[in-house]
């Protein structure tokens, strides 16, 4: 399947983001989009033609802490960069 590049740019912002914060994160394809793992609680935000949120221009996200547990829902690339980010940074530097 080929990779719909709207899709991939918001995940690419998003790894961008939080590769210049140093934060742990492997991106895989899935579907027609990507998907970026955390290897820390094994959380996910995917976006491809067939997740949640992606014709609103937002990511589909699981396992994070804006999540229901065992639910997905959507966000809005910004959003979570600065949510993922301040997450990250109060499990990891205390």
């Amino acid at each position: 399947m080929t990779i719909n590049p709207t899709y991939a740019t918001r995940i690419l912002d998003i790894a961008n983001a939080l590769i210049e914060h140093n934060i742990p994160c492997t991106i895989n394809t899935c579907w027609d989009g990507l998907q970026i793992r955390f290897p820390w609680n094994n959380g996910d935000i995917i976006c491809h033609n067939f997740s949640l949120g992606h014709d609103l221009g937002a990511v589909e996200s699981y396992h994070c802490p804006w999540d229901d547990e065992d639910e997905c829902s959507s966000i809005l690339p910004d959003y979570a960069i600065s949510y993922i980010i301040n997450w990250y940074d109060s499990v990891h530097t205390h």
